[in-house]
């Protein structure tokens, strides 16, 4: 029987990863040949990889050489080596990206126009103009200037020319090729042989995911046991119980790991309750910063598989990527129009990426096929989004709305069906406490959200019959995120100065553990 296909998303993907690691493919073949006693063809291979005009797929170097061929006045080599990537590569695309490798082969002429002034050899420009010259004139429009290039005195002072002799037009120029070229790469059909190495990164991904949840559970569950010792009951018991009918996996793993009974010392109870001196809840094993934006990012959400980041800048550049491997290019990349004020990720289809815009609308954009719809969600009253969360097991979607900028002393909670755009409940919350922000978080099957006022205050409310369950006073007044424990008994809480706290749902206001994430929240 012939193996089933991959869909195409997880073939891209693979494909992807194929290319990341062609250099280690290369030395395979290597010592394949030498163990096979094949000297002439691991001979012929080396000429061919001296000879590699696809440069082992890096972008980077791809575009390092075509700047120098145009820096350097080569601009034969330069329209010759554009030709066989426009053939080898950007023909196979999309008929939308065609406009794109267009402009980018314009781009580069510009350059080589400039650096010929900046060297001062015109007479480069003239013999380029006599050969193609008369193309670039039946393209009219912005061209008929350049073509007078070579008798304007001080073309760095006039407006049509100023903004191509600027050290900022040449970055940005390569950072976008860059981009381009790497978007380009994954796209292609390619040999099995570069699939792979799909299992052993999605192996080693898995792995290290295990071995976080272990770290977190283990945490977790000698939490639980000091609180059944304690015995105590509290405000969202019942709740906490219904919730328990609908386990996740990692809820029941939780459960099935055991504090062995010599280990605690039953005569008296110990650690944070007995002491009330909080336990270090978090351990950081690694720390990355990864420069994916140019300017400020206002928003970042993990994807629900962890695999993929949405970041979103203050230019309204919108990106997706992987922080795994390093480096990687990004998954899509799209400058909107349209400011995003919210964002949150589908839970069941983990492609699905939802935008809510300052004008009211949510934007569901496929991330697979960077494909855009649009739904009007506006509220007059409540016109401010405060947060936007996705049922996990459902398509509702909750949003927190609010009736000024930065008070929520009178909010709107709306959950809506994102699939058929109807209204599922709605609640206002008026006449609690002002507050300049408030996050939100949603318990695995969408029952319960906790929302928590910047203020220090978080409400618990049963999302089916929108009514409140619990409220808990941190004291900590810069609360900027919240979110369920992996039980789902205590909540999460991160302050703007980088602090992790646990607070149990099941005492009311008691503080469980406590540790520093190292950095401000907001940094």
């Amino acid at each position: 029987m012939a193996p089933l296909s991959p869909s195409v998303a997880d073939y891209v993907q693979s494909a992807k990863a194929g290319i990341e690691s062609i250099e280690h493919i290369d030395d395979l073949i290597r010592e394949y040949l030498l163990f096979r006693g094949f000297k002439s063809t691991l001979k012929t291979l080396e000429e061919d990889l001296a000879r590699d005009q696809d440069k082992g797929f890096k972008a980077d170097k791809i575009v390092d050489d075509l700047l120098t061929m145009a820096t350097e006045l080569k601009v034969e080599e330069l329209l010759s080596y554009w030709e066989y990537l426009t053939l080898r590569f950007f023909s196979h695309l999309s008929p939308k990206y065609h406009r794109t490798t267009r402009m980018f082969e314009k781009r580069l002429i510009r350059l080589f126009l400039v650096s010929a002034v900046n060297a001062d050899k015109r007479r480069r420009i003239r013999e380029f103009m006599d050969v193609h010259g008369h193309v670039l004139g039946q393209q009219g429009g912005d061209w008929i200037p350049w073509l007078g290039l070579e008798y304007v005195e001080k073309p760095m002072g006039r407006p049509e020319f100023e903004a191509y002799f600027s050290p900022d037009w040449y970055t940005s120029l390569r950072t976008a090729l860059v981009d381009f070229v790497q978007t380009v790469f994954p796209a292609m059909a390619v040999p099995r042989i570069m699939l792979f190495d799909r299992e052993r990164r999605e192996r080693e991904a898995l792995q290290r995911r295990i071995k976080l949840y272990e770290d977190q559970l283990n945490g977790e569950t000698r939490i639980k046991s000091l609180e059944h010792i304690a015995s105590g009951s509290g405000l969202v018991e019942d709740h906490i119980g219904s919730v328990d009918m609908v386990k996740s996996p990692v809820m029941q793993a939780a459960e099935a790991v055991v504090v062995p009974r010599e280990s605690l010392d039953i005569g008296q109870p110990i650690g944070i309750i007995q002491t009330n001196e909080p336990v270090s809840l978090l351990k950081i094993s690694r720390e990355d910063v990864f420069l994916e934006h140019n300017s400020g990012i206002s928003l970042a959400k993990f994807s629900v598989t962890g695999d993929f980041i949405a970041s979103y800048d203050d230019e309204s550049i919108l990106k997706v990527w992987s922080p795994e491997p390093l480096p990687a290019a990004p998954r899509l990349k799209n400058e909107l129009n349209f400011t995003v004020n919210s964002m949150a990720w589908d839970k069941k289809h983990a492609h699905l990426l939802y935008l809510y815009d300052e004008d009211g609308y949510i934007h569901t954009l496929n991330t697979n096929t960077n494909l855009m719809s649009r739904q009007l969600v506006f509220e007059k009253k409540h016109p401010w989004i405060q947060a936007m969360l996705a049922s996990s097991v459902s398509s509702a979607l909750l949003t927190v709305n609010s009736a000024k900028p930065e008070g929520t002393s009178d909010v709107l909670l709306q959950i809506w069906d994102a699939s058929s755009s109807k209204t599922l409940g709605t609640k206002r919350l008026s006449g609690g406490v002002d507050s300049q922000g408030i996050s939100a978080a949603l318990n695995h099957n969408g029952y319960l959200a906790a929302l928590a006022y910047n203020t220090g205050h978080v409400r618990v409310l049963d999302t089916r019959s929108m009514e409140t369950v619990a409220k808990l006073d941190t004291k900590r007044k810069d609360l900027c995120a919240i979110e369920f424990s992996l039980n789902e008994d205590s909540l999460m809480a991160v302050t703007e100065e980088g602090r992790l706290t646990q607070w149990s749902l099941r005492k009311n206001n008691q503080m469980l553990a406590e540790s520093s994430l190292g950095i401000a929240a907001g940094s």
